[in-house]
């Protein structure tokens, strides 16, 4: 009886993701190109529900589909976040910790778009150089390595927390046995990563225009920087967030996030990101 319900549930999953290649190619590939992420959802729901086991085999099904019945760029897509989500799933089904999961999807997810990447300029002769000279205007620093780098870890990001968000969400929409997700009160902001903060801008800044150094390490330091940048921004949404919540302004949450995005303002955020990680604004 369980078998024949796993059964009913995995073709209930299949159908889904089918309607999805439909919709991509109907679209003119709309799902793909811009949130190819959603293809891991089917088989990562049914997984966790399901076990390994027969994860394994509608994942197996759903590949197989996409060969079947989507277009020669949609089998990279899916194929990837088809691993992504089985792969998810197995932590969902396993009661891995929430962060364990997310981790494991953003390393998942860089060398996804790092493949990809790398089989569309050899396929293709994509050349991200129009993006480059585009961003140099805002940021005359940066080295084309150093773009190119930053642009597969974002991507990763982005995608590993939509996927991180949206499956934690859903599986406690249809209350499923999940480990918890952390309170926001206990996300620490470690006092260590402010001071290296410091640290790490000042080095920059010799490197830059002080210092002269071989190439490697320029673009080292500007990695270091821009990473150190991203963790500031976190802090600092966690900050804004906290906010919300201590003033009772749920609904404000959302621009705690998205301000984080915004070129400009977003420097508020790595600002008061630095200052709770110093000053442990949040405890007070």
């Amino acid at each position: 009886m369980i078998k024949t319900k796993q059964i009913t549930k995995g073709a209930m999953v299949c159908a889904i993701y089918g309607a999805l290649l439909f919709l991509n190619q109907q679209s003119a590939l709309m799902i793909e190109s811009s949130a190819s992420w959603i293809f891991a959802f089917p088989v990562l729901i049914y997984t966790a529900m399901s076990g390994i086991k027969m994860g394994t085999l509608v994942t197996a099904c759903m590949g197989l589909m996409t060969m079947f019945f989507g277009g020669f760029t949609t089998w990279f897509y899916s194929w990837t976040s088809l691993l992504i989500g089985f792969i998810y799933g197995v932590g969902v089904f396993k009661h891995a910790k929430n962060m364990t999961n997310f981790i494991i999807c953003f390393i998942l997810s860089i060398i996804a778009n790092l493949c990809i990447i790398l089989l569309w300029s050899t396929l293709f002769g994509i050349d991200f150089y129009e993006d480059f000279r585009m961003i140099s205007q805002y940021i005359p620093f940066i080295s084309l390595k150093v773009f190119t780098y930053l642009m597969i870890g974002l991507l990763g990001l982005l995608q590993a927390l939509c996927i991180h968000l949206v499956a934690l969400m859903v599986c406690l929409r249809m209350h499923m046995d999940i480990v918890p997700p952390q309170p926001l009160s206990k996300v620490q902001s470690p006092r260590w990563v402010g001071i290296g903060s410091i640290v790490v801008w000042i080095a920059f800044f010799f490197v830059q225009n002080v210092i002269e150094c071989p190439t490697g390490i320029v673009d080292l330091a500007q990695v270091i920087f821009f990473v150190d940048c991203t963790l500031l921004l976190y802090f600092g949404v966690v900050y804004f967030m906290s906010l919300c919540i201590k003033h009772q302004k749920k609904k404000w949450s959302f621009l705690s996030i998205f301000g984080a995005f915004v070129p400009g303002l977003n420097l508020l955020w790595m600002f008061m990101g630095e200052l709770d990680c110093l000053l442990q604004l949040r405890k007070e």
